[in-house]
């Protein structure tokens, strides 16, 4: 079996409330899965530890055998769920960006992921409808070769 994800006895609190508690999950390379739970379980937390963003937890996240850290951004691409984009940014400035950001980053894929989603890459987030700009993030994400 070959993972892509190994946690074990993953536990995080906020304040005195434990979000996350002694979590062990394995994920095959190659699988798409989903986090399912009520309000406040704790799936957004996870992911954040899994991608970096939360790092003071008790346990251990291993991403392809190693430790969550410079290795393992480069094979996860994430979209967080809130607009973290300027709002005067447009598609071919964000391609410029993610280019200096991300090396794994491939502007001919978004520039592919805009004309299958109708986006124009020269528009302004500020003037799009909300449902463009959760295109355009997926599009970002999706451009990435993680």
């Amino acid at each position: 079996m070959n993972n892509i994800i190994e946690i074990n006895n993953l536990y995080k609190k906020y304040g005195n409330y434990p979000v996350v508690r002694n979590v062990n999950l394995s994920l095959e390379k190659g699988k798409i899965i989903g986090l399912c739970g009520e309000n406040g379980a704790g799936k957004t937390t996870i992911i954040k530890m899994i991608v970096g963003l939360l790092k003071d937890f008790d346990g251990s996240i291993l991403i392809d055998g190693k430790e969550v850290g410079t290795d393992s951004k480069t094979i996860i691409s994430y979209q967080p769920d809130r607009l973290i984009l300027q709002k005067n940014l447009t598609g071919k400035l964000a391609s410029k960006l993610y280019q200096d950001m991300y090396s794994n980053f491939d502007p001919m894929r978004l520039e592919e992921l805009f004309v299958k989603m109708k986006l124009n890459g020269d528009t302004p987030i500020s003037k799009m409808s909300k449902g463009m700009v959760e295109k355009f993030q997926l599009a970002l994400t999706l451009a990435r070769r993680a």
